[in-house]
Protein backbone atom coordinates (compact mmCIF):
# COMPACT_ATOMS: atom_id res chain seq x y z
CA UNK A 1 0.00 0.00 0.00
CA UNK A 2 1.56 3.67 -0.54
CA UNK A 3 0.88 6.36 2.35
CA UNK A 4 -0.67 9.43 -0.23
CA UNK A 5 -0.02 11.86 2.65
CA UNK A 6 -0.62 13.50 6.07
CA UNK A 7 -3.91 11.71 5.73
CA UNK A 8 -2.72 8.19 5.35
CA UNK A 9 -4.88 7.31 2.63
CA UNK A 10 -3.63 4.37 0.91
CA UNK A 11 -4.06 2.36 -2.61
CA UNK A 12 -4.30 -1.13 -2.71
CA UNK A 13 -3.11 -2.84 -6.29
CA UNK A 14 -4.73 -6.32 -7.18
CA UNK A 15 -4.67 -8.47 -10.31
CA UNK A 16 -6.40 -11.37 -11.71
CA UNK A 17 -5.31 -14.79 -12.71
CA UNK A 18 -7.40 -16.98 -13.18
CA UNK A 19 -5.63 -20.37 -14.07
CA UNK A 20 -8.26 -22.28 -16.07
CA UNK A 21 -6.74 -25.90 -17.47
CA UNK A 22 -5.79 -28.94 -15.40
CA UNK A 23 -2.84 -29.88 -17.38
CA UNK A 24 -0.71 -27.17 -15.69
CA UNK A 25 0.59 -26.33 -18.99
CA UNK A 26 -1.42 -23.68 -20.48
CA UNK A 27 -3.66 -20.98 -19.55
CA UNK A 28 -6.74 -19.47 -21.30
CA UNK A 29 -6.83 -15.57 -20.58
CA UNK A 30 -7.39 -12.37 -22.15
CA UNK A 31 -5.05 -12.87 -24.94
CA UNK A 32 -5.23 -16.75 -25.70
CA UNK A 33 -3.00 -19.51 -24.87
CA UNK A 34 0.15 -18.63 -22.67
CA UNK A 35 2.00 -20.75 -19.95
CA UNK A 36 1.30 -20.28 -16.65
CA UNK A 37 4.94 -19.72 -16.18
CA UNK A 38 4.76 -16.66 -18.41
CA UNK A 39 1.48 -15.52 -16.50
CA UNK A 40 2.81 -15.87 -12.69
CA UNK A 41 6.48 -13.65 -14.11
CA UNK A 42 4.43 -10.91 -15.84
CA UNK A 43 2.72 -10.65 -12.31
CA UNK A 44 6.21 -10.74 -10.70
CA UNK A 45 7.25 -8.23 -13.09
CA UNK A 46 4.39 -5.99 -12.42
CA UNK A 47 4.88 -6.72 -8.26
CA UNK A 48 8.73 -5.23 -8.65
CA UNK A 49 7.40 -2.40 -10.65
CA UNK A 50 5.24 -1.16 -8.46
CA UNK A 51 7.17 -1.85 -5.72
CA UNK A 52 10.06 0.83 -6.57
CA UNK A 53 7.27 3.56 -5.62
CA UNK A 54 5.58 2.06 -2.35
CA UNK A 55 3.11 -0.37 -3.88
CA UNK A 56 2.59 -4.05 -3.11
CA UNK A 57 0.19 -6.02 -5.91
CA UNK A 58 -1.95 -9.02 -4.78
CA UNK A 59 -2.89 -11.49 -6.81
CA UNK A 60 -6.24 -12.70 -6.82
CA UNK A 61 -6.57 -16.90 -8.04
CA UNK A 62 -7.98 -19.82 -7.34
CA UNK A 63 -4.89 -21.69 -7.56
CA UNK A 64 -2.68 -20.20 -5.52
CA UNK A 65 -0.32 -23.36 -5.51
CA UNK A 66 0.79 -22.86 -8.62
CA UNK A 67 2.09 -19.10 -8.07
CA UNK A 68 3.76 -20.46 -4.70
CA UNK A 69 6.21 -22.46 -6.74
CA UNK A 70 8.07 -19.76 -7.85
CA UNK A 71 8.74 -18.28 -4.34
CA UNK A 72 8.35 -14.60 -5.88
CA UNK A 73 7.41 -11.95 -3.29
CA UNK A 74 3.92 -11.50 -4.34
CA UNK A 75 0.78 -12.08 -1.63
CA UNK A 76 -2.06 -13.93 -3.13
CA UNK A 77 -5.14 -14.37 -2.08
CA UNK A 78 -7.60 -17.61 -3.31
CA UNK A 79 -11.06 -16.47 -3.61
CA UNK A 80 -14.45 -17.99 -4.72
CA UNK A 81 -15.24 -17.65 -8.19
CA UNK A 82 -18.80 -18.82 -9.02
CA UNK A 83 -19.41 -17.29 -12.00
CA UNK A 84 -20.85 -20.11 -14.81
CA UNK A 85 -18.64 -19.19 -17.75
CA UNK A 86 -20.03 -21.12 -20.70
CA UNK A 87 -17.54 -23.24 -22.15
CA UNK A 88 -15.93 -22.16 -24.92
CA UNK A 89 -16.53 -18.49 -24.91
CA UNK A 90 -13.71 -16.37 -25.91
CA UNK A 91 -11.49 -14.89 -23.72
CA UNK A 92 -12.90 -17.36 -20.70
CA UNK A 93 -10.65 -16.21 -18.08
CA UNK A 94 -11.62 -12.67 -18.11
CA UNK A 95 -15.06 -13.21 -17.08
CA UNK A 96 -14.11 -13.93 -13.89
CA UNK A 97 -13.04 -10.51 -13.23
CA UNK A 98 -16.83 -10.23 -12.77
CA UNK A 99 -16.36 -12.58 -9.01
CA UNK A 100 -13.22 -9.87 -8.72
CA UNK A 101 -15.47 -7.17 -8.37
CA UNK A 102 -17.08 -9.09 -5.81
CA UNK A 103 -14.69 -9.58 -4.29
CA UNK A 104 -13.20 -6.12 -3.65
CA UNK A 105 -16.33 -5.16 -3.08
CA UNK A 106 -16.28 -7.44 0.39
CA UNK A 107 -12.98 -7.23 1.51
CA UNK A 108 -11.13 -4.54 1.05
CA UNK A 109 -11.02 -1.07 3.14
CA UNK A 110 -9.80 2.40 0.91
CA UNK A 111 -9.49 2.66 -2.59
CA UNK A 112 -8.48 -0.57 -4.83
CA UNK A 113 -7.13 -0.49 -8.07
CA UNK A 114 -7.82 -3.44 -10.04
CA UNK A 115 -4.98 -4.01 -12.97
CA UNK A 116 -4.14 -6.87 -15.83
CA UNK A 117 -1.20 -8.38 -14.96
CA UNK A 118 0.37 -7.70 -18.75
CA UNK A 119 1.08 -4.35 -17.54
CA UNK A 120 4.78 -2.41 -15.71
CA UNK A 121 4.63 0.60 -13.64
CA UNK A 122 7.47 3.11 -15.48
CA UNK A 123 7.16 5.91 -12.97
CA UNK A 124 5.66 7.54 -9.97
CA UNK A 125 1.86 7.87 -9.37
CA UNK A 126 0.53 11.22 -10.47
CA UNK A 127 -0.14 13.76 -8.66
CA UNK A 128 -3.22 14.21 -9.82
CA UNK A 129 -4.41 10.83 -9.58
CA UNK A 130 -3.35 10.78 -5.45
CA UNK A 131 -5.95 13.75 -5.02
CA UNK A 132 -8.24 11.48 -7.49
CA UNK A 133 -8.19 8.72 -4.47
CA UNK A 134 -8.43 11.43 -1.71
CA UNK A 135 -11.87 12.74 -3.00
CA UNK A 136 -13.02 8.57 -3.46
CA UNK A 137 -13.02 9.44 -7.03
CA UNK A 138 -13.72 6.24 -9.33
CA UNK A 139 -11.59 5.54 -12.24
CA UNK A 140 -11.74 3.54 -15.21
CA UNK A 141 -9.96 3.45 -18.88
CA UNK A 142 -11.54 4.84 -21.87
CA UNK A 143 -10.26 3.26 -25.16
CA UNK A 144 -13.25 3.52 -27.26
CA UNK A 145 -11.06 5.84 -29.73
CA UNK A 146 -9.27 2.72 -30.23
CA UNK A 147 -12.43 0.40 -30.63
CA UNK A 148 -14.26 2.37 -33.17
CA UNK A 149 -11.49 2.05 -36.34
CA UNK A 150 -11.62 -2.19 -35.66
CA UNK A 151 -15.27 -2.93 -35.17
CA UNK A 152 -16.99 0.56 -35.95
CA UNK A 153 -19.33 3.50 -34.05
CA UNK A 154 -22.59 1.78 -34.97
CA UNK A 155 -21.56 -2.22 -34.28
CA UNK A 156 -20.76 -1.07 -30.93
CA UNK A 157 -23.61 0.83 -29.84
CA UNK A 158 -26.01 -1.98 -31.77
CA UNK A 159 -24.06 -4.91 -29.15
CA UNK A 160 -23.86 -3.07 -26.47
CA UNK A 161 -27.88 -1.75 -26.95
CA UNK A 162 -28.15 -5.30 -27.26
CA UNK A 163 -26.99 -6.00 -23.65
CA UNK A 164 -28.56 -3.21 -21.97
CA UNK A 165 -31.78 -3.37 -23.38
CA UNK A 166 -31.41 0.71 -24.10
CA UNK A 167 -29.79 3.11 -26.22
CA UNK A 168 -26.58 2.85 -25.75
CA UNK A 169 -24.33 6.06 -26.03
CA UNK A 170 -21.50 3.74 -27.31
CA UNK A 171 -18.45 4.37 -24.87
CA UNK A 172 -15.84 1.37 -24.35
CA UNK A 173 -13.89 0.41 -21.46
CA UNK A 174 -10.84 -1.21 -21.30
CA UNK A 175 -10.92 -3.71 -18.23
CA UNK A 176 -6.91 -3.14 -17.72
CA UNK A 177 -7.28 -0.47 -14.76
CA UNK A 178 -10.40 0.02 -12.59
CA UNK A 179 -10.35 1.72 -9.40
CA UNK A 180 -12.62 2.81 -6.58
CA UNK A 181 -14.02 1.97 -2.99
CA UNK A 182 -16.11 -1.14 -2.06
CA UNK A 183 -19.13 0.45 -2.69
CA UNK A 184 -18.27 1.25 -6.16
CA UNK A 185 -17.15 -2.20 -6.83
CA UNK A 186 -20.19 -3.40 -5.35
CA UNK A 187 -22.62 -1.18 -7.78
CA UNK A 188 -20.23 -2.41 -10.39
CA UNK A 189 -20.44 -6.15 -10.07
CA UNK A 190 -24.12 -5.97 -9.63
CA UNK A 191 -24.46 -3.96 -12.80
CA UNK A 192 -22.21 -7.07 -14.29
CA UNK A 193 -24.66 -9.35 -12.82
CA UNK A 194 -27.82 -7.12 -14.12
CA UNK A 195 -26.49 -7.68 -17.65
CA UNK A 196 -25.18 -11.42 -17.54
CA UNK A 197 -27.81 -13.29 -18.26
CA UNK A 198 -28.80 -11.38 -21.28
CA UNK A 199 -24.83 -11.30 -22.06
CA UNK A 200 -24.77 -15.30 -22.13
CA UNK A 201 -27.66 -15.50 -24.49
CA UNK A 202 -26.72 -12.94 -26.82
CA UNK A 203 -22.60 -13.26 -26.91
CA UNK A 204 -22.15 -15.20 -30.26
CA UNK A 205 -23.10 -12.46 -32.20
CA UNK A 206 -21.07 -9.72 -30.01
CA UNK A 207 -18.36 -8.23 -31.79
CA UNK A 208 -16.69 -8.84 -28.78
CA UNK A 209 -16.85 -11.59 -25.82
CA UNK A 210 -14.82 -10.63 -22.72
CA UNK A 211 -14.71 -8.61 -19.36
CA UNK A 212 -14.39 -5.40 -21.68
CA UNK A 213 -18.16 -6.02 -22.87
CA UNK A 214 -19.73 -6.20 -19.63
CA UNK A 215 -17.54 -3.65 -17.65
CA UNK A 216 -18.45 -1.49 -20.82
CA UNK A 217 -22.41 -2.01 -20.25
CA UNK A 218 -21.80 -1.86 -16.34
CA UNK A 219 -19.90 1.61 -16.12
CA UNK A 220 -22.24 3.05 -18.80
CA UNK A 221 -25.25 1.96 -16.46
CA UNK A 222 -23.19 3.71 -13.74
CA UNK A 223 -22.47 7.02 -15.53
CA UNK A 224 -26.09 6.87 -16.40
CA UNK A 225 -26.73 6.98 -12.58
CA UNK A 226 -25.20 10.32 -12.30
CA UNK A 227 -22.31 9.69 -10.63
CA UNK A 228 -19.19 10.37 -10.93
CA UNK A 229 -16.10 8.60 -12.95
CA UNK A 230 -12.99 9.83 -14.41
CA UNK A 231 -11.15 8.19 -16.99
CA UNK A 232 -7.64 7.71 -15.82
CA UNK A 233 -6.10 7.33 -19.42
CA UNK A 234 -6.48 11.19 -19.62
CA UNK A 235 -4.09 11.83 -16.87
CA UNK A 236 -0.84 9.60 -18.13
CA UNK A 237 -2.88 6.85 -15.41
CA UNK A 238 -2.36 4.04 -18.16
CA UNK A 239 -2.25 3.96 -21.40
CA UNK A 240 -2.25 0.42 -23.60
CA UNK A 241 0.57 0.12 -26.23
CA UNK A 242 -0.09 -2.25 -29.34
CA UNK A 243 3.31 -3.85 -30.79
CA UNK A 244 1.74 -5.20 -33.20
CA UNK A 245 -0.75 -3.95 -36.32
CA UNK A 246 -3.67 -2.46 -35.67
CA UNK A 247 -6.89 -0.62 -37.40
CA UNK A 248 -6.65 2.56 -34.98
CA UNK A 249 -3.41 4.56 -35.26
CA UNK A 250 -1.95 4.68 -31.71
CA UNK A 251 0.48 6.97 -29.86
CA UNK A 252 3.94 6.24 -30.19
CA UNK A 253 5.91 4.53 -27.70
CA UNK A 254 7.82 7.66 -26.91
CA UNK A 255 4.73 9.11 -26.44
CA UNK A 256 4.16 7.36 -23.19
CA UNK A 257 6.84 7.24 -21.22
CA UNK A 258 5.97 9.78 -19.05
CA UNK A 259 2.60 6.95 -17.86
CA UNK A 260 2.37 5.74 -14.52
CA UNK A 261 1.57 2.51 -16.17
CA UNK A 262 1.97 0.74 -19.79
CA UNK A 263 0.14 -2.39 -20.89
CA UNK A 264 1.31 -4.08 -23.34
CA UNK A 265 -1.28 -7.00 -24.42
CA UNK A 266 1.23 -7.99 -27.32
CA UNK A 267 3.89 -8.29 -25.16
CA UNK A 268 3.84 -11.05 -22.11
CA UNK A 269 7.06 -12.78 -23.67
CA UNK A 270 8.91 -9.47 -22.68
CA UNK A 271 7.63 -8.71 -19.39
CA UNK A 272 7.93 -12.30 -18.48
CA UNK A 273 11.48 -12.36 -18.93
CA UNK A 274 12.07 -8.54 -17.73
CA UNK A 275 14.77 -8.28 -14.82
CA UNK A 276 15.34 -4.66 -14.36
CA UNK A 277 12.77 -2.01 -12.62
CA UNK A 278 14.75 1.32 -13.82
CA UNK A 279 12.57 3.71 -15.66
CA UNK A 280 15.88 4.58 -18.11
CA UNK A 281 16.49 0.86 -17.84
CA UNK A 282 13.08 0.37 -19.05
CA UNK A 283 12.98 2.29 -22.12
CA UNK A 284 16.32 0.87 -23.45
CA UNK A 285 15.59 -3.22 -23.03
CA UNK A 286 11.92 -2.66 -24.34
CA UNK A 287 12.85 -0.79 -27.19
CA UNK A 288 15.38 -3.43 -28.12
CA UNK A 289 12.74 -5.72 -27.93
CA UNK A 290 10.35 -4.00 -29.82
CA UNK A 291 13.22 -4.14 -33.04
CA UNK A 292 14.35 -7.55 -32.62
CA UNK A 293 10.09 -8.08 -32.89
CA UNK A 294 10.03 -6.48 -36.03
CA UNK A 295 12.77 -7.94 -37.26
CA UNK A 296 11.42 -11.26 -36.76
CA UNK A 297 7.84 -10.43 -37.78
CA UNK A 298 9.63 -9.72 -41.41
CA UNK A 299 11.82 -12.62 -41.31
CA UNK A 300 8.43 -14.66 -41.30
CA UNK A 301 6.53 -12.13 -43.34
CA UNK A 302 9.52 -13.13 -46.31
CA UNK A 303 9.33 -16.78 -45.58
CA UNK A 304 5.09 -17.26 -45.65
CA UNK A 305 5.97 -14.66 -49.68
CA UNK A 306 8.68 -17.13 -50.75
CA UNK A 307 6.90 -20.18 -50.17
CA UNK A 308 3.49 -18.77 -51.28
CA UNK A 309 5.90 -18.16 -54.77
CA UNK A 310 6.96 -21.83 -54.40
CA UNK A 311 3.43 -22.89 -54.29
CA UNK A 312 2.89 -20.84 -56.96
CA UNK A 313 5.18 -22.22 -59.39
CA UNK A 314 4.62 -25.42 -58.76
CA UNK A 315 1.16 -25.13 -59.54
CA UNK A 316 2.34 -23.40 -63.18
CA UNK A 317 4.42 -26.17 -63.60
CA UNK A 318 1.92 -28.67 -62.84
CA UNK A 319 0.02 -26.98 -65.64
Amino acid sequence: MLELNSKQQTANIYSLLYINNNDHNTIVSENGNASIKSYINCCNTLNKSLQKYGFYLTVLTNKPEEISKYNYDIKVEEIKFSLSVPSGIRFFSAHYKIDAFKYLSENTIGYSVLLDNDVICINDIPENFREIILQNIPVYYDITDQVYPAYGRKKIILDKSLIMRDNSIGNWAGGEFIGGDKIFWNELYNNCIYFWENYQNNYKILHHQGDEMLISCALEKYIKSNKCIFNIGTIGGISRFWSVKTLHIGKPIEALYDNFLLHLPADKEFLSSYKYVDNNMFRKEYEEYLKYKKKKTLRVYIIKIKEKIKRLLKGKNCA
